[in-house]
């Protein structure tokens, strides 16, 4: 056993030699001498948490020079109080403080979303901007909006369209659907059969008829094709006529 084990010793003696031998012929002593021996030493990450609470608030130039920030004192809600509502401080909760709008800043606020209608394809929810709206001009919720279609057969949802989404969606004009007391929405003239291949075009509704729904960029397509809206681009895709994706 000792026989085999000096053996063994001899070999890989002789082993080494003859790849120094083999590295001196190739330069490699040289590079590696050449290559820094000590090892830049990494610093490491100061992973400190940041006390936000502790920090002074940053509040921008403007309301700096409206406002300062009042002190967390007993006297900190009658400040907030005599303060503007578009000046108000962010304060912490922790503090257990809230800043309040007054009754007449969220009146003015809330407006948009109390009297404004949500249009079933672009689902945007603004005051339509018609001069003879009472709803949206008065603020009247009792009024109907007069910027907004309403189907006469379902009187829902599916039938308020706005006037752009009318124009460039359907093609139609909403001074002549206002006139016409028995306009019917997409959804109710598919549903009657009244026009083979017409149907809402929204993107949900398109989905929901395993069809790829026609974005806003479609409209450069319509007018490029010479079609008066999407409704009838998609027609004719449906029908076969013509292949436009």
């Amino acid at each position: 056993m000792g026989r085999v084990k000096a053996d063994y010793e001899e070999l890989r003696k002789a082993q080494i030699l003859e790849n120094q031998a083999r590295f001196a012929n190739l330069g490699l002593h040289k590079i590696i001498g050449d290559l820094p021996t000590k090892s830049k030493s990494v610093k490491k990450k100061n992973n400190n948490k940041v006390n936000y609470f502790s920090a002074p608030l940053r509040r921008s130039n403007r309301l700096q020079e409206n406002s300062a920030l009042p002190a967390i004192n007993g006297d900190v809600e009658d400040d907030i109080k005599k303060k503007p509502d578009n000046v108000l401080p962010f304060l912490s909760l922790k503090h257990g403080f809230k800043a309040n709008l007054s009754p007449e800043a969220l009146a003015r606020r809330c407006t948009r979303l109390k009297v404004g209608v949500i249009c079933h394809c672009c689902s945007e929810k603004k005051l339509c901007g018609e001069e003879d709206c009472k709803r949206c001009g008065d603020f009247d919720v009792d009024q109907p909006c007069l910027g907004k279609t309403e189907c006469s057969i379902c009187h829902s949802s599916n039938g308020v369209l706005c006037r752009r989404c009318l124009k460039m969606r359907y093609g139609e004009e909403l001074e002549e659907v206002r006139a016409n007391k028995g306009w019917v929405c997409p959804h109710c003239v598919e549903e009657k059969g009244i026009k083979p291949y017409w149907m809402c075009n929204r993107a949900l509704c398109l989905k929901m008829r395993n069809i790829a729904p026609a974005g806003s960029s479609v409209i450069s397509k319509v007018r490029k094709m010479g079609y008066k809206s999407v409704a009838h681009l998609l027609m004719a895709e449906l029908q076969g006529v013509v292949k436009w994706r």
